[in-house]
């Protein structure tokens, strides 16, 4: 029986020795896509509790008020682009959809091909120092908000000239929930012939 029990003690023993040995990246864990695709349902949550809950929520129904809509997740939507920096970050005008304007600082353009076409696109950067993307695709009016929608882009997401834009973050401005506030109109260069069927919708 001292036999039978020390050979067992000595292999449970080997059994932990190697477990212990395994190299650390064996151990699972979370897909970086399935972590952005976690970010974003935790936001979208929290964007329900504010615009139902905050005193300055474009909702005017707060009471009927069950949610905003999305697209399914997507890492398709993840989009690495190459920024081209104006020489000097200049601030603009923007047009506004109530007739006037408001100063933005204009950073320059942003490039990539999507859909197997060349797209480039107008860059914006708030005070904060984030970037923002007004743009307005073919899901507009019927899928998504007449007016465009925007994307703020986190300024850690700039590597060097390579932006990550996550177009699932996409979102509608105010005014498409109620029309007492102005927005942004995206400009011309940003209005793209294909659908982006990621982030808010109708």
């Amino acid at each position: 029986m001292k036999f039978n029990k020390w050979i067992l003690i000595l292999i449970l023993g080997a059994i932990a020795l190697v477990i212990i040995s395994l190299p650390k990246n064996n151990i699972p864990s979370l897909s970086k896509s399935h972590e952005d695709s976690l970010a974003v349902m935790k936001h979208r949550q929290e964007k329900d509790i504010s615009m139902k809950e905050q005193e300055d929520s474009p909702i005017k129904n707060k009471e009927n008020f069950k949610g905003l809509s999305y697209f399914p997740f997507s890492s398709a939507w993840q989009i690495e682009f190459e920024l081209e920096k104006n020489k000097k970050a200049d601030k603009i005008a923007l047009p506004m959809n109530d007739g006037t304007k408001e100063d933005i600082l204009y950073i320059g353009d942003i490039k990539a091909q999507i859909n197997g076409q060349d797209v480039s696109l107008k860059l914006y950067q708030h005070d904060n120092g984030d970037f923002f993307l007004p743009f307005k695709d073919k899901t507009a009016s019927t899928e998504t908000y007449g007016g465009g929608r925007y994307l703020d882009i986190p300024l850690i997401n700039l590597n060097g000239k390579k932006l990550k834009a996550d177009f699932n973050w996409a979102y509608f401005p105010f005014c498409a929930y109620n029309p007492e506030y102005a927005c942004p109109v995206p400009p011309a260069s940003n209005q793209l012939n294909f659908r982006i069927p990621a982030g808010e919708k109708n």
